[in-house]
């Protein structure tokens, strides 16, 4: 099999670095083809770089500041040959070992390089390491998740770890969302155990170390002679900069009793007994290992060599998370070597003798149970989980449609908003009679694609109105204004999404054209569908015709509502980037009548007065003050950009870029490169016919629209083309929804406004 793995192997860390050599070690034994996905992201190799990388303009030719800065840079690392000289030959050593003793693949500098990739493999492994600590979010990233590389690969974490005792609130909507994805779950730590086991139905297992899989005269191939000779105590301090008092005391006391020098890798410690400070590669740490008399040490992967090798060892609980340090040695029978301090050492050191030959029964049945779970992990059979929201109560699973609500014959379903204003369906289980018909009308994993004929293939083009005062008098092309002037010139009805008195965001219909402009311009807010469906079910029954326009999961959940194909029915799907929660936009434009002391009495989320190019939010007041802000710098609108408060359903959407549509025609903004053949400053739309009926009513009024025949990879360059992804940035926002003002909060989100709150 094919596999890849993604882990924490580019850190400067002997432990990050063996942890990731040995799983792929031994999975290359087991006679599989093994990568390492070379992640190189900026929050963790900027730990380890020589120097700082900086990006001055001291003047305006882009080359000459380029030039300067790389020479600042040169300046600096070189530097470090005279003041760091360790510093320098450890960081190449490191990256040599990387490059020649990992098969790394190329490097990738970020999740959507990955996904641009299309990386092919049986098997995707997340882990060892800490690639799962919450409390890093800036280091924490949805490749650690495995969200890249093809679909069907098997995806598994190999003892992924937390880092920490649990994981915040804040995170726990990405670890829900992104635990959906793996076929099997592992983790390190038995408080990750517990923890993770929280946020899935999904059998997690608590596994050993990769460095367990392995024996030790594996590792005896990577080890290199020491310059270190003679009798000494080993202290490894895996802190980069953090002076470790109490592993200090141990250290010192234990050098005085022994009567050994010691040899570190601390720089800025002088012992009373020192040897000597060690800045080697990973293969000279294994024999400075090996070759000690005693290790002392804080480091998790320090103590395993250490047991490997089976040398007299001590280890010094980590300051803030020791679990890991206790339940290691405690499973391996070998608890009382967790020393706090110097003064907790045992007056007699025969207390501290190990029996090796127990031990190492123990780690065998550790790395035995770890091969195990990985045998039976890379050979799974990818099932599909097809229950829905009423089943399981998964929020990833919710479109928010209402179709099961209106499908109870015995009307005990509400629909009701959550904690971020989100509509979710409510039982009374008073009323329910378990009939099964709301689950029946569930659109989670149905299939609600029109079908249409074999030979039958979407058509894209590129368009917007010819009409010059239909294009200034739309906020995108005016597209969406020649259908429903066809629509309503055929007599029917059209459908679509409107402000109401109150500024609520809500379905409607209107015969009028008049009453059709409300539903032009964009409204970002997840709107409510109310009776929509049944009022639509009516107008058809009649026999009249409807135009209905709206989100591809609203049309899913219309079409199962409806139960049958009504030929006098059209549908246009607005290519979505998500709906925002109905409770942020609510503290929106409380702020903003807050702020002006008025009433709003007009808004426009997309204002073209600058062009299409600049769109503006405008808000307009009962006081006629009017508040005029670049879309790409307002706290609101820049949090939905930035994908940080829709709802939970748009990070898992199977409608999201379906490339057979789920509605008769696809519309969108183009956001590709300029055509100068629609004419200077024109808004564009794609405009994707998705079946014979879509065909038909293009037909209708495709000579009042300039269009152009194009391509999906063209039609759907920078365009939303599946599920949006979802970063801990987004459950930090919402969590401190209910506890923060709005613009502080939103603002601290947005990285074209100063300001921050401490600890968001």
């Amino acid at each position: 099999m094919k596999i890849g793995i993604v882990t924490f192997h580019s850190a400067h860390n002997y432990g990050a670095v063996l942890q990731a050599w040995s799983l792929q070690e031994y999975l290359t034994q087991q006679g599989h083809e093994v990568e390492i996905i070379n992640l190189r992201l900026p929050v963790i190799d900027k730990l380890y770089r020589l120097a700082y990388k900086t990006n001055r303009r001291i003047c305006r030719f882009d080359a000459v500041n380029k030039c300067a800065n790389g020479l600042y840079y040169l300046a600096r690392s070189s530097g470090n040959l005279v003041v760091n000289p360790g510093k320098i030959g450890k960081y190449f050593r490191f990256e040599h070992f990387i490059k020649h003793k990992l098969p790394v693949t190329k490097p990738f500098y970020s999740l959507k390089e990955l996904q641009q990739e299309k990386l092919q493999y049986d098997v995707l492994i997340s882990g060892s390491d800490q690639v799962w600590n919450a409390t890093m979010m800036t280091g924490i990233n949805p490749a650690y998740f495995l969200q890249f590389a093809n679909p069907d690969a098997i995806r598994v974490s190999y003892a992924a770890s937390i880092g920490t005792e649990e994981i915040p609130p804040k995170y726990q909507l990405l670890f829900k969302r992104y635990l959906r994805d793996f076929d099997a779950i592992s983790v390190r730590e038995k408080k990750a155990k517990e923890q993770v086991q929280l946020l899935t139905d999904k059998e997690v297992e608590l596994v050993a170390d990769p460095t367990f899989l392995l024996k030790r005269e594996d590792f005896d191939k990577l080890r290199k002679k020491s310059s270190f000779h003679g009798k000494y105590i080993y202290v490894h301090n895996v802190h980069l900069k953090r002076v470790d008092e109490a592993l200090n005391s141990v250290a010192e006391e234990m050098s005085e009793r022994l009567g050994l020098p010691i040899i570190h890798n601390w720089k800025k410690k002088v012992y009373k007994n020192e040897a000597g400070h060690f800045t080697g590669g990973v293969e000279e740490f294994l024999s400075l290992v090996s070759g000690a008399e005693y290790v002392i040490t804080n480091s998790f992967h320090c103590t395993v060599f250490s047991i490997i090798y089976q040398k007299n060892f001590i280890t010094v609980p980590h300051f803030k998370h020791p679990d890991r340090m206790k339940n290691l040695l405690e499973e391996l029978g070998v608890p009382e070597h967790l020393i706090e301090t110097g003064d907790k050492i045992p007056r007699n050191l025969e207390e501290l003798t190990i029996d090796y030959d127990s031990v190492e029964k123990r780690r065998a049945l550790m790395g035995l149970h770890a091969q195990e779970f990985l045998e039976k992990a890379i050979h799974l059979i990818k099932t599909e989980d097809r229950r829905s929201y009423l089943e399981i109560e998964d929020k990833f699973r919710c479109y928010g449609c209402g179709v099961c609500k209106e499908a109870c014959p015995q009307k005990a379903i509400r629909m009701e908003p959550d904690e971020e204003g989100f509509l979710y369906p409510v039982v009374d289980k008073a009323l329910c009679v378990q009939c099964g018909k709301c689950k029946e009308a569930c659109i989670y994993q149905a299939d609600t694609k029109e079908k249409v004929v074999s030979e039958w293939h979407p058509e894209i083009f590129l368009a917007n109105a010819k009409d010059m005062e239909v294009r200034k008098s739309s906020a995108g092309s005016g597209i969406f204004t020649l259908m429903y002037r066809a629509a309503l010139k055929q007599g029917g009805k059209v459908v679509g999404v409107c402000f109401d008195g109150h500024w609520n965001v809500l379905y409607d219909i209107a015969d009028k054209e008049e009453d059709c402009k409300k539903f032009c311009g964009f409204k970002y807010v997840d709107a409510e569908s109310g009776d929509i469906k049944q009022r639509v079910q009516e107008i058809l029954k009649k026999g009249e015709s409807v135009l209905f326009s709206g989100t591809p999961c609203q049309i899913a959940g219309l079409k199962k509502f409806l139960g049958r194909d009504y030929p006098n029915l059209c549908t246009v799907e607005m290519i979505c980037q998500g709906a925002a929660s109905p409770k942020a936009y609510g503290k929106y434009l409380d702020y903003m009548e807050e702020l002006y002391k008025s009433k709003i009495v007009r808004l426009e989320f997309w204002n073209k007065f600058k062009g299409p190019d600049t769109p503006f939010i405008l808000t307009e007041f009962e006081s006629k003050s009017v508040d005029v802000e670049l879309v790409s710098t307002n706290n609101f609108t820049r949090a939905y950009l930035n994908h940080n408060i829709q709802r939970p359903s748009c990070y898992t959407c199977e409608y999201a870029g379906s490339p057979e549509g789920t509605a008769d025609i696809s519309i969108g903004r183009y956001c590709g490169e300029k055509l100068p053949e629609f004419g200077e400053d024109c808004a564009v739309s794609i405009l994707k016919i998705n079946t014979p009926r879509g065909k038909d009513f293009f037909e209708l009024w495709k000579e009042e629209a300039e269009v152009r025949a194009s391509t999906f990879d063209e039609a759907y360059a920078n365009t939303q083309t599946g599920p949006l992804t979802l970063f801990g940035t987004r459950g930090r926002l919402m969590y401190y929804l209910d506890e923060q003002p709005f613009e502080e909060l939103f603002r601290t989100f947005n990285r074209f406004k100063k300001g921050r709150i401490k600890g968001i």
